[in-house]
């Protein structure tokens, strides 16, 4: 929830069935799960780090392998490429908690944390994360096509751009809309040429409109 009219409307907007007030514990829980959320992300995020840095170093074998141990609960065998990956979801999922929290803390503290919107704050960091991958996918294809794989690429800079797809997903999902208008753009109407030209006369049967 980013400030807009929507959300300036549910802030003074009435006790509604609709628009029914979360209970203490469910906003407890919530924000347990938040606190939980980010102390993961973290935790995982710097023992990866280590990781990332030294398969994506200049010179390094494209096709090696390092073990990653999140929290020492399984061992992963990571190459340059996955760990990149990982590293995005992590960063992007860092960036939604960011939006997901301030949010939270805005409307618990106008105790104006509506049920309603119980499932976007469970779906928020899903949501950065899906949209990171697919920026992320982009930039590769576009800026890095030919290159030596994840070898060639700046995890700094990806991972910064993870977070901000996470953190501003409205914002990014309009420029990815913006671009694909430019890119994609046709001199016609779709729709409109791909309707039925048969049209049914009076007697019944079924003829074609002049072209």
């Amino acid at each position: 929830m980013s400030g807009s009219a929507t959300e300036q409307g549910r802030i003074g907007g009435r006790d509604t069935p609709e628009g029914r007030c979360l209970s203490p514990i469910a906003t407890a829980v919530l924000g347990v799960l938040l606190l939980a959320d980010v102390v993961f992300v973290c935790g995982a995020l710097v023992s990866l780090w280590p990781v990332v840095l030294e398969l994506v170093q200049p010179g390094a074998d494209v096709g090696a392998g390092l073990p990653w141990s999140p929290f020492g609960l399984a061992q992963w065998s990571l190459t340059p490429d996955s760990a990149m990956l990982v590293a995005v979801i992590l960063c992007s999922a860092l960036g939604s908690f960011v939006h997901a929290a301030t949010s939270f803390a805005t409307y618990v503290g106008n105790r104006r944390l509506y049920a309603s919107w119980l499932w976007w704050y469970l779906l928020r960091a899903g949501i950065g994360v899906a949209l990171a991958l697919l920026v992320y996918f982009l930039l590769r294809g576009g800026l890095f096509a030919g290159s030596s794989g994840a070898g060639a690429t700046n995890p700094y800079g990806f991972s910064g751009i993870a977070g901000l797809c996470g953190l501003f997903s409205k914002q990014a999902t309009d420029k990815l809309r913006e671009i694909c208008d430019t890119v994609l753009s046709t001199t016609s109407d779709g729709d409109r040429d791909r309707r039925d030209k048969l049209a049914v006369a009076q007697d019944g049967e079924p003829h074609t409109r002049g072209t």
